[in-house]
């Protein structure tokens, strides 16, 4: 497992992540992309992190597992494979889990199974596109993911992981813990190849945590127009928004054509898209809609998915970024009463207003934003490190998050130390003099 330097400026190519609710079809049109911008002349790279990969079903074609293979002229297609990427990178702690639960009574085959824990898809998934995002391969990467629950933590697992500056922290005073307690507990304490493992681990978590927030990467969402897929989509946009990932596209799929001879049955559901159409519009403007009708045929093959892309983007070209929006930044303002500085930390945050619960809490130099079931650890500015938040403020779709100055005396520290404690170092100062 080999970290990387992202200081190093090197040509990074475009990104284009598609998740959606199951079901949706966010596949056809993550696919259809790819073999529209292969057919422009870029080289492609289509990779599936769904645990469940259909890349090979719509392409009608056996996808790489392990290395990309060739799907027609500049296109390659990936479907991460997590049990070898987990043996590539992470042997030194599998070993030590699976030690951990054969040390529990767990039968050895039980044992191997285990060590893939929860996540480690999502991990992988994004630590795979890093590295082929920096191969040098590629001048397009469309990523289709799995459905959005999992995408959400796929997002937010970088962040997790490192925990912030007190989990990277805890870390270091753990495994400085371990090498003390080693020689006492046996195989019960990991050993350096965990502990380097992890750290390089910590290492590429960050590295991603930069690398999705850059101008290359953008996010896009395919819905269906239908209640619980609206819902859900709003769900995901918040929280997309919230890590400060930009979202240049929503792509509506499946969409029933309004045609009066279909008969009733179908003209009710057309007649009923057609009302969630518009309130999708309004729901996500500024962000560009696309739409794709249902069609006659299933997608399958590279041709047809190329016909999906002439629908859906016309004259576009699909790599391009459709939208860009500025989710966070720093506003000063001075109280005219008392003509005190205030720094208030702006969020936006899309749907906003509708949620019922929202928190922020200051922990260290991190603050913790919850936004009814979606939180976040963000790491404040280092401007804003030695000053108090004072409190926070919904304005519509925008949180702001107010810090102050704290004044403290001078006179008022001094009388805070102990006087003679402080008279002993002066008198001690002088005798080194």
């Amino acid at each position: 497992m080999s970290s990387r330097d992202l200081s190093e400026k090197q040509s990074q190519p475009r990104i284009i992540i598609y998740s959606g609710k199951g079901g949706t079809g966010k596949t056809t049109i993550s696919s259809s992309t790819a073999v529209a911008l292969a057919r422009q002349g870029k080289r492609v790279l289509i990779m599936s992190s769904d645990p469940a990969h259909s890349l090979s079903d719509v392409f009608d074609v056996q996808i790489g597992r392990n290395e990309p293979l060739k799907i027609e002229q500049n296109l390659y297609g990936l479907e991460v494979d997590t049990i070898y990427e987990l043996k590539k990178n992470m042997s030194g702690f599998q070993k030590f889990v699976s030690s951990s639960y054969k040390n529990q009574g767990i039968d050895s085959g039980m044992a191997s199974e285990l060590t893939t824990q929860p996540g480690l898809d999502e991990i992988f998934a994004l630590s795979r596109l890093l590295d082929e995002s920096q191969s040098g391969r590629w001048d397009a990467i469309v990523l289709d993911t799995s459905p959005t629950g999992n995408t959400l933590r796929l997002l937010a697992y970088p962040e997790i992981i490192i925990g912030g500056n007190m989990g990277k922290q805890f870390f270091k005073l753990y495994k400085s813990m371990s090498s003390l307690a080693r020689p006492l507990s046996g195989n019960n304490i990991p050993d350096d190849d965990f502990f380097n493992e992890v750290n390089v681990l910590l290492k590429q978590m960050e590295d991603i945590n930069e690398f999705i927030l850059s101008p290359e990467v953008t996010f896009r969402l395919v819905l269906n127009p239908e209640k619980l897929s609206i819902l859900e989509t709003k769900r995901a946009y918040t929280f997309v928004h919230l890590y400060g990932i930009n979202i240049d596209g929503i792509f509506i799929n499946k969409i029933l054509p309004t045609s009066r001879t279909v008969g009733e049955y179908f003209e009710f559901w057309a007649d009923l898209h057609s009302k969630y159409l518009m309130e999708i519009d309004n729901s996500f403007y500024p962000t560009p809609v696309f739409r794709c009708h249902l069609q006659r045929t299933e997608p399958i093959g590279a041709d047809a998915l190329y016909s999906i892309s002439q629908i859906v983007f016309g004259q576009e070209a699909p790599d391009k970024t459709f939208y860009s929006g500025k989710n966070f930044w720093i506003e000063s303002k001075k109280n005219q009463a008392t003509s005190d500085l205030r720094e208030v930390l702006c969020i936006r945050i899309p749907f906003l207003k509708d949620a019922e619960d929202v928190s922020v809490e200051r922990m260290g130099t991190d603050i913790i934003v919850t936004v009814d079931r979606a939180q976040r650890n963000i790491t404040l500015p280092r401007a804003l490190y030695s000053l108090d938040m004072d409190r926070f403020v919904r304005e519509d779709n925008l949180l702001r998050v107010i810090f102050k100055e704290v004044k403290v005396d001078k006179e008022e520290m001094e009388l805070n130390v102990n006087k003679n404690v402080l008279d002993k170092l002066r008198s001690m100062r002088r005798l080194k003099i």
